[in-house]
């Protein structure tokens, strides 16, 4: 008897388990605020015929709403306003749609009446705010939106935002994400120009892309577009290495962004001018020797990097390493233990120092 009175019990205990269970789902559904009724834009703004003097007139969004001048305006029509066609509930309604969450959106200064009397727009308000009559969520058109009317070249070319935006707004704005290019926007601009096709063309016509990917012309982009000022899209990765070459083969290419000044503020604080205090031997102590021992040997460095050298040794068969090297100079011979040349000893290279 035992045994069947344990299992009753514990069926019993079960049983008030799981009717705590559903009770407590009924108690949440119940107290759960649900989301406010989604307001029938679709039947309020259904096209109606355009009467004549006398007749019905259409139906627009300024036949509810008042114009708007900024967010924070309240333009939620009233219970009298809806009680002209709805004689029953319609307090209930606008409360409810007051009760929808409002997103907070930058403060622009904007006239809505100059816009509703532009005749292509015929008082509607669906060309600039689409998506607006399902009602699903609150339409607020986006910059670029703007822009397809709207250029403003002269206040663009200036950088001015106050025919739009409120001077005291602009300290707290964060320029839209397609006005604004972060650092490393030249490595992935293929891919966000792809993503965001309409963005880039608020600013870009599409020109602006061939000038750069134009597969017709096999120049580098810094010989295309010169007038770019950023160092990393102008010089090469190497540049540093290179540029005292290039400097002397084209003064003027280099004179297009920098003043002469600027080559020699950087050479004084490197030691390398005749202007700077200091030595102008740019090398560390031991520099110069014959000891293979010596870890700064100008020599190891040489064999590693040799294009650094030639950045400011560059005279040719003129430089101090064939005065010092070739045959017969004080210098020793320069090439590493075992070195035989594959080159005849009449070869133009080697006759600069075995003359």
């Amino acid at each position: 008897m035992r045994p069947a009175a344990d299992a009753q019990r514990g069926h019993g205990l079960t049983l008030l388990f799981l009717a705590a269970l559903v009770f407590a789902a009924v108690f949440a559904a119940c107290s759960t605020p649900h989301p406010p009724p989604r307001f029938p834009h679709e039947k309020h703004l259904e096209e109606l015929p355009c009467g004549g003097p006398g007749e019905r007139a259409c139906l627009n969004c300024n036949t509810c709403h008042t114009v708007s001048e900024t967010r924070r305006d309240d333009k939620l029509p009233g219970p009298m306003l809806c009680e002209t066609c709805h004689q029953k509930d319609a307090e209930t309604a606008v409360q409810a749609l007051k009760a929808i969450p409002e997103r907070p959106y930058g403060e622009i200064q904007f006239n809505h009446d100059q816009h509703l009397a532009l005749p292509r727009l015929n008082g509607q308000c669906v060309d600039c705010h689409k998506g607006v009559v399902e009602g699903a969520k609150r339409n607020i058109p986006p910059m670029n939106e703007c822009f397809k009317c709207h250029e403003h070249q002269a206040e663009w070319d200036r950088g001015e935002c106050v025919p739009c935006h409120a001077r005291a707004d602009l300290k707290r704005i964060t320029p839209q994400t397609f006005l604004r290019h972060d650092a490393g926007f030249l490595k992935h601009h293929g891919i966000q120009a792809v993503q965001q096709q309409r963005l880039c063309q608020s600013c870009h016509a599409k020109q602006d892309c061939e000038n750069c990917h134009d597969a017709s012309q096999d120049l580098t982009l810094a010989k295309r577009r010169p007038e770019a000022l950023e160092s990393r899209f102008v010089h090469r990765g190497d540049f540093m290495s290179r540029h005292a070459i290039e400097a002397q083969a084209s003064p003027a290419k280099c004179q297009r962004c920098h003043e002469p000044s600027t080559c020699d503020a950087c050479h004084t604080r490197r030691g390398v001018s005749a202007n700077s205090s200091s030595s102008r031997n740019p090398h560390p102590p031991d520099w110069v020797g014959n000891s293979a021992s010596i870890k700064s040997l100008h020599g190891k460095a040489a064999r590693r990097d040799l294009l650094s050298c030639a950045s400011c040794h560059d005279q040719g068969p003129a430089t101090n390493c064939i005065r010092c090297h070739k045959v017969g100079a004080y210098g020793g011979n320069p090439h590493p233990g075992g070195w035989r040349s594959s080159r005849s000893e009449t070869a133009g290279m080697c006759r600069y120092c075995h003359e």
